[in-house]
């Protein structure tokens, strides 16, 4: 798999998650994802806290 590859793919998967939470109707309190390509090879960041409000605190 090329590099450049990888990365979309990796993006996606990112924005699958991200949409994952906001499915389940969670509030996305932080949220952080980012992908470098480097010499060394290829850097992902990923930061989320989402919070998942149950029973009759959920939103509707």
């Amino acid at each position: 798999m090329a590099t450049e590859d990888f990365g979309k793919e990796i993006k996606e998967k990112g924005l699958q998650l991200k949409n994952f939470l906001k499915d389940v109707r969670a509030v996305m309190e932080e949220w952080k994802f980012s992908v470098e390509e480097t010499k060394e090879g290829t850097r992902v960041e990923i930061h989320a806290i989402a919070l998942v409000r149950q029973g009759k605190n959920a939103k509707t």
